[in-house]
């Protein structure tokens, strides 16, 4: 013979069920009461969950300080020996990538002073901070890292330095010059 013990309202549908059952014997149990132990388990006590994440990629730049550098050339010594600005730029890097840093002058030759002796880019140099000068160009330059070389991932702040010694080649006036630094992985 088989025992079946119905809690409280759900008599009805669980009577309607077993009617067929031949051999059964119902045992009323009132709502809120415990129901019997020693029969069959129910149920599975255990199950496994998956948890799934997707992280984007992250190669992020920004010019912390240093948007808009003067580099002034105000009397005679500094036209003879040329100017250097350290931690002239500030560039505040993250990345979950293996990383470089490039610069490059948007244009071949600064805008504006004298038009018949037009400045070119070259005459600004630029290096990370303390370390060797480079000439800059219209051709991406590494700043820190390289393809064959890249920084491992982190966030930071790099310090560049610029250096110009235009001598007396060029006529006075003001000039301009923009570049475009850029982080990459590849």
């Amino acid at each position: 013979m088989k025992k079946f013990f119905l809690a409280g309202s759900f008599i009805a549908a669980i009577l309607i069920f077993n009617a067929s059952v031949s051999n059964a014997q119902v045992v009323y149990i009132p709502a809120g009461s415990p129901i019997p132990s020693g029969g069959i388990n129910l149920g599975t006590p255990a199950q496994q969950a998956v948890v799934n994440t997707t992280i984007a990629q992250v190669l992020d730049l920004a010019v912390t300080t240093g948007q808009t550098v003067a580099i002034n050339f105000p009397d005679i010594a500094s036209l003879d020996n040329g100017v250097t600005v350290s931690n002239a730029v500030s560039l505040t890097f993250r990345s979950n990538l293996p990383w470089f840093v490039n610069v490059a002058a948007n244009t071949p030759d600064f805008s504006g002073g004298d038009i018949t002796t037009p400045m070119p880019s070259t005459i600004l140099q630029y290096r990370l901070n303390g370390g060797t000068f480079a000439p800059l160009s219209t051709t991406a330059s590494s700043v820190v890292g390289t393809t064959g070389a890249k920084i491992v991932r982190g966030a930071g702040t790099i310090g560049i330095d610029y250096r110009m010694d235009p001598g007396y080649v060029y006529g006075p006036g003001a000039y301009s010059l923009n570049l475009t630094y850029t982080i990459s992985n590849q």
